[in-house]
């Protein structure tokens, strides 16, 4: 029974719009869920939210534990969704053993952390030492929520963090990384009059993907697509552009980007069958990985202003000339990536082109180096580049208590050894671990695939057997 309310609390967080950002009425209603089981509870300026949970009775003398999840979710929908994160409850779908949305993210990443702990915390029968499940914001945006967490606040010797997404894996260690914003001035002039046709050049079909989970995979980027293509265009017709934009998610690889070129009507038949052949190569170039990119090409009213030549080259050539994807692997754990970038965003601010880049790695020198490449790039094409939002790595303790318990405990449930290992992406561990220098910390979860994009899933059978694994582990931590 435990198990299944697993998913009845995820299935009813999912009832409130619970995006980065728009946290406040899913952490309003997790503390009423902590008052009215009579249940110490604690929300901060940053919507955290803190519930504690005595010991059972014989559990007193165990160490405290922390549940630690984060309350937000990325809100990414398929073209045609009509779906308001703002407002819309989440649509389940259950199609076998798995749990999905309907043309949606799911929010598994990471509601399903936040039901667990909810489900301990109802229960009467589960044994435990002292509980404290603690639920930040904004993770999915910058860890705001985890950055905002005192350390006064949590007196956990043990931290499991419930926001890894293959069964079977502990991760020991994490990524740290910060964010590169480039500014190109946004240079507009009259549109020309030789240009009296116009196109909305649409990439799409591009499966994206988290920034960090799945950079391996070497899957297209719609801004680096989009900028090559229109940089080979350039070289067989004349036109300029009038707008460019991709992505919406700094740490979701770009699945769309959009621009509008002007151009000679006598060229668009041309035009319209180089890019049609160029999206056929770029199939070939991403397959398996990526197949089905295409590119849409719809007719528009000719603007009335376009950017300068200048401007649409600093924009293209930067995203054309800019390190994307895997920078460096680690020589210290196999196949693991070490140091990756990923030119998230291009947004038009109207004075401005930015571009939102999105850094990792397990090496702070290699971050520094990678960093400084991008910034120097920037400032040779005459870009403003600023570095923010660092948040550090969390570093490995071999051999920790908490570490030879968890891999025990795991055996002994599942018959399995779990794997051990770092990921190529930030957990909030890298941000609680200063905040609680003296709390040991793993993280593990069911397994939950497609995160960040519409084709999100849970597979329930993996939740049932992760929360049955928690409920032993609480049970034998000393």
């Amino acid at each position: 029974m435990d198990a299944n309310k697993v998913i009845e609390y995820f299935k009813a967080m999912n009832q409130i719009p619970r995006g980065s950002g728009n946290e406040k009425a899913v952490s309003d209603w997790l503390v009423q869920f902590a008052k009215d089981r009579n249940l110490d509870v604690l929300q901060d300026e940053a919507n955290n939210v803190i519930i504690r949970k005595p010991a059972t009775a014989g559990y007193e003398d165990r160490p405290a534990v922390i549940l630690q999840g984060h309350m937000d979710m990325v809100c990414e929908k398929a073209a045609d969704s009509t779906h308001d994160f703002t407002k819309d409850p989440i649509e389940h779908i259950m199609d076998g053993e798995w749990l999905h949305a309907n043309g949606t993210t799911l929010g598994a990443d990471n509601g399903i952390a936040v039901a667990m702990s909810l489900a301990v915390l109802d229960s009467d029968t589960i044994q435990h030492g002292p509980l404290e499940c603690l639920f930040t914001t904004a993770e999915e945006t910058g860890m705001d929520g985890a950055l905002a967490v005192k350390g006064e606040h949590l007196h956990g010797q043990y931290l499991l963090n419930i926001d890894t997404e293959v069964e079977g894996e502990f991760i020991v260690s994490c990524a740290g990384g910060c964010r590169v914003e480039v500014d190109v001035p946004a240079e507009r002039e009259a549109c020309p009059s030789a240009y009296d046709a116009a196109l909305n050049l649409y990439m799409e079909g591009l499966l994206g993907g988290h920034s960090g989970i799945e950079i391996h995979k070497e899957r297209a980027n719609g801004n680096q697509v989009l900028a090559r293509l229109l940089l080979d265009l350039r070289q067989q017709f004349d036109f300029q552009l009038a707008f460019f934009e991709g992505g919406t998610k700094h740490n979701a690889i770009p699945r769309n980007s959009h621009a509008q070129i002007v151009l000679k009507s006598a060229d668009v038949p041309a035009v319209t069958k180089a890019l049609t052949e160029a999206a056929a190569q770029f199939r070939q170039e991403f397959t398996p990985q990526d197949p089905d990119i295409s590119i849409r090409i719809e007719p528009t009213d000719v603007p009335a202003e376009v950017y300068t030549i200048e401007t649409a080259q600093k924009l293209i050539f930067f995203l054309y000339l800019a390190p994307n994807g895997v920078f460096g692997m680690s020589h210290s754990l196999d196949n693991l990536v070490e140091t990756s970038n990923n030119l998230a965003i291009v947004k038009d601010n109207g004075a401005t082109l930015s571009i939102l880049i999105s850094i990792r790695s397990l090496s702070e020198h290699a971050l520094t180096y990678l960093t400084g490449k991008i910034t120097l790039l920037a400032q040779s094409l005459g870009a403003k580049a600023t570095v923010a939002g660092g948040y550090p790595a969390w570093e490995y303790s071999r051999g920790s208590k908490l570490e030879e318990q968890a891999i025990a405990v795991y055996k002994q449930v599942t018959g399995h050894e779990p794997t051990v290992t770092a990921i190529h992406a930030g957990l909030e561990c890298g941000l609680l671990s200063a905040a609680l220098p003296n709390t040991q910390m793993i993280s593990f979860g069911p397994t939950i695939t497609h995160a960040h994009t519409p084709q999100e899933r849970v597979s329930v059978p993996s939740v049932e057997r992760i929360f049955t694994y928690l409920v032993a582990l609480l049970k034998e931590l000393q």
